[in-house]
């Protein structure tokens, strides 16, 4: 990837009208911090604040800016994104909206920077932000098709996974987990499932085991020790749920 041209919080007059008949051999992207309008297939689309879209090679670009000045972040490049496009789902010449805008604006100003500076192995870095900005995309389009599940619901379920991921040690049941985001246990096991592709309690299991391998391979403490570090009061518990995860008795794994 190379980048030819990025502005971050750009900003134009209201009115402004921007007519290219192709974008050549360049990759457009547009993150827009006011309303505009986008022509796509000859069919005017009004977009929000936070809109966004990615323009492909030799592509018709217009849009404009009629009700308010203009203020957006923008970049040009070349390269072949067909493989990235294909991998996270993603369409060109497609409005979408990130859950929080604001990330974008962070990537575009990082950019611009390093841009400016030509630092070394700036093409590098600008691939692998560029990289980062459409896996953010890609998420926000998972998360928006999800049915049933408001940002609302998912950052607590995102607060709850730390916390889970962070306690380990603690006897936490689904019963618990469900309560502590105001759900049902059926409800609450449907969407954790939902939004991390596992179960509740395989994740917390998963967890536990993980970190318990952690503490066998340095060889410093017992297995009764390792189960109570890992919040197991029964070390036959720890060890037959060991053995169904990893295969082998915790006892022949340290």
């Amino acid at each position: 990837m190379e980048l030819k041209q990025i502005k971050a919080l750009w900003p134009e007059k209201e009115g402004f009208h921007l007519i290219k008949a192709s974008t050549g051999e360049e990759y457009v992207f547009l993150h827009m911090h006011t309303p505009a309008e986008f022509n796509i297939n000859g069919k005017w689309i009004k977009t929000d604040k936070g809109a966004c879209i990615l323009y492909d090679r030799y592509a018709y670009e217009e849009f404009r800016s009629e009700s308010c000045p203009m203020l957006c972040d923008f970049f040009c490049f070349t390269g072949d994104l067909t493989e990235w496009m294909v991998r996270y789902h993603l369409s060109f010449g497609t409005v979408c909206y990130p859950q929080d805008d604001r990330y974008v604006t962070e990537i575009v100003r990082a950019l611009e920077r390093d841009f400016l500076r030509r630092a070394d192995f700036h093409d590098d870095y600008a691939e692998c932000r560029l990289q980062e900005l459409l896996i953010g995309l890609a998420r926000s389009k998972n998360a928006q098709t999800s049915a049933g599940i408001d940002k609302e619901t998912r950052e607590r379920f995102f607060a709850l996974r730390e916390r889970v991921h962070g306690q380990f040690d603690a006897s936490l049941s689904v019963d618990d987990m469900a309560a502590s985001v105001g759900l049902s246990p059926s409800r609450f096991y449907c969407v954790y499932k939902e939004i991390f592709g596992i179960s509740p309690k395989k994740d917390y299991l998963n967890v536990r085991i993980e970190h318990a391998k952690t503490l066998l391979r340095t060889g410093q403490y017992t297995v009764e020790q390792v189960a109570e570090a890992v919040g197991y009061n029964n070390p036959f518990h720890f060890i037959r749920q060991f053995k169904d995860a990893v295969g082998t008795t915790p006892g022949k794994f340290k």
